[in-house]
């Protein structure tokens, strides 16, 4: 039954009871009209608090349930009470729990996209906050006190507190410029450096500060390298260059006459000259490596007729020296490589080894099981050593030990960057273990097969 039906009901009712009294007090005229409306308006109060009442519980249910919506325990029941007892009362309590719900669906799909939104912003691998125009910051994600090195969260905080100079300066330019960037330092735990990139822009409709930080320490060693290998590869070709330029003009001037001079100046050309074309070939090769255009024909090969034919391929080389070629191969199984990726690999560790081992001394190649996926192959020998410093540096490109550079073994260093690089084609590792004065062991693995 509707409200509106109930109330027309209360007052036909109220109506009617007053017309009854009018009546029966009119059939006597000796009752005083005061009486009469008396009596009319006790029948009409008598209604208004029956429906008065009727109303007031309404509305306390109605009350009751919108109290419980706003704690989010809806009552179904309840709703399913009202609208059956009270009609309209019930359609409006149905409406507001609606209301309720979707409001409830909408809060959590924020929620959601809140969620997801910040997980990207932290798996960016960029530091991000967003301050207010007065630099106290409102967001932050996890990266960014990661990059900066900051041991607290600095939600809440402002950003002339952070102890980063460079990000105070960097927040005043762009108040005035509204977007601003800039590079720094800042020192690690372990005394390491590291460098970042921070780029700050002011939102057109909030007029907050969004700081995004970059950690660009590995482009900006690349680019060291690169400058690096420039300045090597300029100081590399610069010596035989000159040496072929100067031969080349005594010859000119005045060797050509004299058989014996101008055969020596004419050695030291072809010499040189077979440098440079090594070097420029070893350059072509590991840029190849580098970029993944040496094809690689992968097999299994067997280690132990691989190394038979291996050493009495270099016996010729190691008899120049007096120097013995030792073969101790204690592995199992085979590996899965290519066999010339391997012969290079070896022709560069050997050709190392004589050079820097003394004239009737041994080099020993051995092998071993790594684990049950790589064998470990090591080229040991009794030279002078590499120190520690050294270590850390002689597989890069052009790097040569001072010993080396102080004798008279010319090198282009890159035999050992090859080296590297190919092993890594070949899925393994490389390394050294070495004590000045106590020899040195080259190795590298290969996957088992």
């Amino acid at each position: 039954m509707s409200f509106r039906f109930r109330i027309f009901i209360v007052i036909f009712i109220s109506m009617g009871i007053g017309v009854m009294f009018s009546y029966l007090l009119t059939q006597n005229t000796n009752i005083p009209l005061l009486l009469v409306v008396l009596s009319l308006f006790i029948a009409a109060t008598i209604a208004s608090a029956v429906f008065a009442n009727f109303v007031y519980k309404n509305i306390s249910n109605l009350e009751a349930l919108t109290s419980n919506i706003a704690k989010g325990i809806p009552k179904k029941k309840s709703i399913k009470a009202l609208q059956k007892n009270s009609g309209d009362f019930g359609n409006v309590a149905t409406s507001i729990s609606e209301i309720s719900e979707n409001l409830k669906n909408k809060i959590n799909l924020i929620g959601k996209q809140r969620d997801q939104f910040g997980s990207v912003l932290d798996d960016l691998g960029e530091g991000i906050i967003v301050t207010d125009n007065e630099g106290n910051i409102t967001f932050e994600n996890d990266q960014f006190s990661q990059i900066l090195n900051l041991k607290k969260n600095v939600h809440g905080s402002s950003i002339k507190d952070l102890g980063v100079k460079s990000l105070g300066y960097l927040f005043r330019r762009s108040k005035k410029k509204k977007r601003a960037d800039i590079e720094f330092e800042i020192e690690l735990n372990d005394k390491s450096t590291r460098w970042v990139l921070a780029n700050i822009n002011q939102s057109k409709n909030t007029k907050e500060h969004i700081l995004v930080v970059h950690d660009i320490t590995q482009l900006r060693s690349l680019d060291s390298m690169r400058r690096d290998f420039i300045s090597n590869l300029s100081h590399e070709l610069r010596t035989p260059v000159s040496v072929i330029r100067a031969n080349s003009e005594t010859l000119i001037d005045s060797a050509l006459d004299d058989k014996k001079q101008a055969k020596v100046f004419a050695k030291a050309i072809l010499r040189n000259a077979e440098r440079l074309t090594d070097m420029v070939s070893s350059l072509l090769d590991l840029s190849r490596i580098e970029y993944g255009e040496l094809k690689l024909n992968f097999q299994e090969i067997n280690l132990n007729s691989y190394f038979e034919n291996y050493i009495q391929s270099i016996a010729s080389l190691a008899k120049k020296k007096d120097i013995n070629i030792l073969c101790k191969l204690q592995h199992k199984g085979s590996v899965y490589a290519d066999s010339q990726a391997i012969e290079r690999i070896m022709n560069n560790l050997i050709d190392n080894a004589i050079k820097y081992s003394d004239k009737g001394s041994d080099i020993t190649i051995l092998t071993s099981n790594e684990d049950d996926n790589y064998i470990k192959v090591m080229v040991e020998d009794n030279g002078e050593g590499i120190s520690a410093e050294d270590k850390d540096h002689i597989f890069s490109r052009f790097y040569r030990t001072a010993s080396a550079r102080a004798t008279e073994n010319q090198g282009s260093g890159l035999g050992l960057a090859i080296v590297k690089h190919l092993v890594n084609s070949l899925n393994g590792e490389v390394g050294i273990e070495s004590k000045p004065q106590q020899g040195s062991v080259f190795w590298f693995t290969l996957p088992s097969h």
